[in-house]
């Protein structure tokens, strides 16, 4: 536990927090700048495995959600010249929301559940059309699918 606490004050303190709200407040425009970094992915990793194996109640669902959203931004900047495409705010928006509803669906193994509250808590903005929400839901899917195969190879089903 103590672990966690300085991963969090010292490395990371974007990773205070379930990350939910902070989450919303990027998918509604509000600028963290602190809750989008590799050091916040790193500390919410480490740091809800050490409370976990510290014994506290902590929840997997808010920290995969931040989790996934770190992932989606940093899809946008694969040093790859055609996602260069991504670089601007709508794209940005969409991945981040992409990958919020990847750590949700995973969290709970339901993709639709996962899209539809990423969905939900973006209140949904000019970004969100028909065929994001198709992509979306195409994303939870692959990812609660490779969820569960892992699970099964790893339980030898």
């Amino acid at each position: 536990m103590l672990i966690s606490v300085c991963l969090t004050i010292y490395v990371g303190p974007g990773a205070n927090g379930s990350g939910t709200v902070e989450v919303m407040g990027l998918l509604n425009g509000i600028n963290f700048p602190l809750v989008i970094q590799v050091d916040t992915l790193f500390v919410k990793i480490f740091g809800t495995l050490f409370a976990i194996c510290g014994g506290l109640a902590v929840g997997k669902e808010g920290p995969l959600l931040h989790i996934g959203a770190i992932i989606g931004i940093m899809v946008c900047y694969i040093p790859i010249k055609s996602f260069r495409v991504l670089h601007n705010d709508v794209n940005k928006r969409q991945m981040i929301a992409t990958g919020a509803s990847c750590g949700v669906a995973c969290a709970f193994g339901a993709p639709i559940g996962g899209a539809l509250f990423s969905y939900e808590i973006s209140k949904p903005n000019t970004y969100w059309t028909f065929s994001m929400l198709w992509r979306v839901f195409f994303a939870t899917s692959f990812g609660a699918f490779t969820l569960s195969l892992l699970i099964s190879l790893k339980e030898g089903i």
